[in-house]
């Protein structure tokens, strides 16, 4: 898995909606983001971001593939539901995610609902346990039309 630190960056925007980026939100978060290869300034970036909040409208989300969007999304997903509970702000902030991205309520659903598959396994739910592997080649299962060669990665 590949994002850039404003996938990561709008990740923690999602994770501050209900006035607090919980420990296990900014665990997972930081846990994905180096599993990204988010590392040096970017990787201290994000991790800025886990400690203070940062907006949704902060971020430039504009220069990434619709590939990056859709695991943006997706993570944003799982992000918002870590803590147990999908606020109706964080719900309300994944739907403006959504039209930030540039991504329709298809790519929206299927992308949720791969997260939630790959949150469901034994123990995935839990930021050190999630698999973000899994979730890429689940992602690919459902999204083959807008997975890119790097994908696999």
């Amino acid at each position: 898995m590949n994002l850039s630190k404003a996938s990561f960056l709008a990740l923690a925007a999602i994770g501050w909606v209900d006035g607090s980026l919980q420990k296990p939100e900014a665990t997972g978060l930081l846990r994905a983001a180096k599993e990204a290869g988010v590392t040096g300034a970017d990787l201290a970036e994000v991790e800025k971001a886990t400690q203070n909040k940062i907006a949704l409208d902060a971020v430039d989300v504009s220069g990434l593939s619709t590939w990056d969007q859709v695991v943006t999304y997706a993570l944003a997903s799982w992000l918002a539901s870590v803590d147990g509970v999908v606020s109706s702000d964080e719900h309300e902030s994944l739907g403006k995610l959504g039209d930030k991205l540039g991504l329709d309520k298809a790519l929206r659903t299927r992308a949720a609902t791969a997260a939630n598959d790959i949150a469901c396994l034994p123990e995935g739910g839990r930021p050190e346990r999630f698999d973000f592997q899994k979730l890429i080649a689940r992602l690919k299962e459902k999204l083959p039309q807008v997975a890119s060669p790097r994908a696999a990665t």
